[in-house]
């Protein structure tokens, strides 16, 4: 017991230290205190990701290099707040601020982010036996914080893999409070029926018995998201909150619930972790029963059926789609701001939580 306890403290000090350079690396003061007016657009060949919103590379007089996407202002709220409690808790996170530019003359409202400088068709493998020890462990902490943040956009696209361990690194949370703080901690949780996320492939992997998870990690990140300080935390809620729900009662109650999401995300990991223990005996036992058989190889099916859903969504044909509505959007033209934004819309009816600075590019 002894000697596995010091060979997995050896193996979680490895991981922290990777990560703590990473942090380091993205530079976290540098978004907030950049002069807007300094940017200028820029046509190099940089290599992006196809998304479905349309970016824009910006370089400011100093020469670094930042992308600016068009999206909704309750979009950019989301992001800006889970960078702000990823710091909080000391985790990596890509610097991320909400405003307003004028590109082409057009005021458009959207998020700037610093340039990220990875091989953008280095991306995580459906196939889960080919990550590394290190990389399965980040995406165990990784979940911890995508259930708190109430995220659950992250196909395997999402991921940056940074650093000398190519560590995973999520670097798209627009998408985070999608239901409001509502979603179960379970492995079959996605953000659309169609669109399978990374974990979905790990847990998969897992409970088939093909590989193997330090699931400790998982439950030790959600000890450390239990204790971020709560005042920080509701400050940040609020913050977003004021963007993204117009009745004062909603964020009331949106705050409410991502206070009790934080106060048991250590059970919730908990359970999460027993149901797949169970689920995994389970699949490796042989069925007695038809029924059981049954409901293994429906499992089992589904498992395939998400690859099959990957291997078309992640391949030419969802490439060349995402890249067609990204194309579609940039012509229509990006929200402008909180007034502009279509009835029916996420989207804020007051722009002072958000303080969107204007400027021509």
């Amino acid at each position: 017991m002894l000697h596995t306890f010091r060979t997995n403290e050896r193996f979680r000090s490895h991981i922290e230290s990777a990560l703590a350079e990473m942090a380091r690396a993205l530079d976290v003061g540098r978004i907030g205190q950049l002069d807007a007016n300094s940017l200028r657009p820029i046509e190099d060949g940089l290599a992006q990701r196809a998304g479905s919103k349309p970016i824009v590379v910006l370089e400011s007089a100093a020469g670094n290099k930042f992308v600016f996407k068009h999206c909704e202002p309750a979009l950019a709220a989301a992001e800006e707040a889970a960078f702000a409690l990823r710091r909080l808790g000391r985790r990596p996170a890509v610097p991320a601020r909400a405003m307003q530019l004028e590109i082409n003359g057009v005021p458009t409202f959207g998020l700037l982010k610093p340039y990220i400088d990875f091989c953008a068709s280095d991306e995580l493998d459906a196939d889960t036996t080919t990550w590394t020890d290190e990389q399965r462990a980040v995406m165990l902490l990784e979940h911890a914080w995508e259930w708190f943040l109430d995220n659950l956009d992250t196909n395997t696209s999402q991921y940056a893999l940074l650093g000398p361990l190519a560590l995973p690194l999520d670097i798209d949370w627009d998408r985070a409070f999608c239901s409001g703080g509502r979603s179960e901690l379970t492995r079959f949780a996605k953000y659309r029926p169609t669109l399978p996320n990374a974990r979905t492939f790990l847990y998969a992997d897992y409970v088939a018995g093909k590989i193997k998870l330090p699931l400790w990690m998982l439950s030790n990140e959600a000890r450390r998201i239990r204790r971020l300080p709560k005042d920080a935390v509701v400050a940040i809620l609020e913050k977003y909150a004021r963007t993204s729900f117009e009745d004062e009662a909603e964020r009331k109650q949106f705050v409410s619930r991502m206070l009790i999401r934080r106060r048991s995300v250590e059970h919730e990991a908990g359970t999460f972790m027993r149901s797949l223990w169970a689920e995994r005996k389970e699949l490796q036992m042989r069925a007695e029963s038809l029924r059981e058989w049954l409901h293994h190889e429906r499992l089992m099916l589904w498992a395939d059926w998400q690859l099959v859903l990957n291997s078309v969504l992640r391949g030419p044909i969802g490439t060349g789609a995402r890249r067609a509505l990204s194309a579609v959007r940039g012509l229509r033209g990006a929200p402008r701001g909180p007034a502009d934004v279509e009835p029916g819309a996420s989207a804020p009816t007051s722009s002072r939580s958000i303080a969107p600075e204007s400027s021509s590019i």
